[in-house]
């Protein structure tokens, strides 16, 4: 892989990993954006087969999603204590003006009533995942400080859960782990943990490793089951994934803004509590990131038509004067 196409990749995977941690925003829908995703899918899918060139691809990914992660945990801790509705709105804005990017996938298909039900269907998954973390509100916050044996293999199928919506673009996997009471948790819990390690203090050491290497074991196994099923499903009925994928997108879009942690958030603005600024600041902040969002991302779509319609130019090109030294 050539040194830029290497950092291109990284810039994507480190796109993918803060979008991960944010509930409502899909890592699998940024990787579509940043056309990234066939490539991912394809590459976990065929690890064994070829496992070089599925490593080649798959370095840069997960350094870029590692590198930013690792700051995001500490970041967002913060940030979800007065800063909610403004990195919401920033990334509502990326999806909004990236969705024709997404639409261009289907140009030209015509549209069959399955498609349809599809998208409704995906649609009201993604709403009604945000939905349900509002009004399920579970709480297994005391098993984090004191995990009994059973609570370490529960976290396999919950990391599984979580990297199958990783994989399907517009289902977040922060968004699952909020449904399921583990977002908080986890996202508290390994920032003390890691402030813990750092100071010298290593008492809480194998808690936390059993509970993350658990839940990366469960993430790992849903990432290779999934895209080996995506990667079937994307050969053989790649116009239905992608209407699948809309659906997903235009109702993550809309979970953005309703979920368990943003309600809170509204709670504490009814109430008068604002952490790093007034409400009325951060709701024109907020607009004003959207917007910028918006913007940011739609002129990247515009750049990879250019870009596309280049490529296809060329080779057009190619194949013409091809022809034209066989007549000679």
């Amino acid at each position: 892989m050539k040194i830029k196409n290497f950092f291109k990749t990284l810039l994507a995977g480190m796109g993918i990993g803060v979008a991960s941690a944010i509930p409502g925003v899909s890592g699998g829908t940024i990787s579509v954006i940043l056309k990234v995703y066939d490539k991912i899918v394809n590459a976990v899918s065929g690890i064994f087969k070829h496992f070089k060139r599925s490593f080649v691809v798959l370095l840069p990914i997960l350094l870029g999603v590692v590198l930013a992660v690792v700051p995001c945990i500490y970041i967002f801790d913060k940030a979800f204590q007065g800063f909610v509705f403004g990195i919401v709105s920033l990334f509502a804005g990326f999806i909004i003006g990236s969705f024709p990017g997404i639409t261009d996938e289907v140009k030209g298909v015509k549209i069959k009533p399955v498609y349809i039900v599809i998208c409704v269907i995906s649609f009201a998954i993604a709403v009604g995942l945000g939905i349900s973390s509002v009004f399920l509100r579970l709480d297994v916050s005391s098993h984090f400080a004191h995990p009994e044996w059973w609570f370490y293999l529960i976290l396999i199928p919950i990391g599984m859960l979580a990297a199958i919506s990783l994989v399907i673009p517009g289902i977040s996997g922060s968004m699952v782990l909020l449904v399921l009471g583990f977002y908080t948790p986890l996202l508290e819990y390994a920032n003390i943990w890691v402030k813990e390690i750092f100071s010298g203090n290593f008492a809480n050491f194998w808690i936390m490793f059993g509970i993350l290497g658990c839940f990366a074991v469960g993430v790992i196994g849903g990432i290779f089951t999934i895209s080996k099923i995506m990667s079937f499903l994307l050969t053989k009925h790649r116009s239905a994934i992608f209407y699948g994928i809309i659906g997903f997108v235009l109702g993550s879009t809309i979970t953005l803004y309703f979920n368990y942690e943003i309600y809170n958030y509204y709670v504490d603005w009814a109430s008068g509590h604002y952490v790093f600024m007034p409400m009325w600041l951060e709701i024109v902040l907020g607009i004003v990131l959207l917007t910028g969002g918006i913007a940011a991302s739609y002129m990247l779509v515009r750049y990879e038509r250019k870009q596309k319609l280049l490529n296809q130019q060329a080779s057009a090109n190619s194949v013409a004067k091809q022809e034209d030294d066989k007549k000679e």
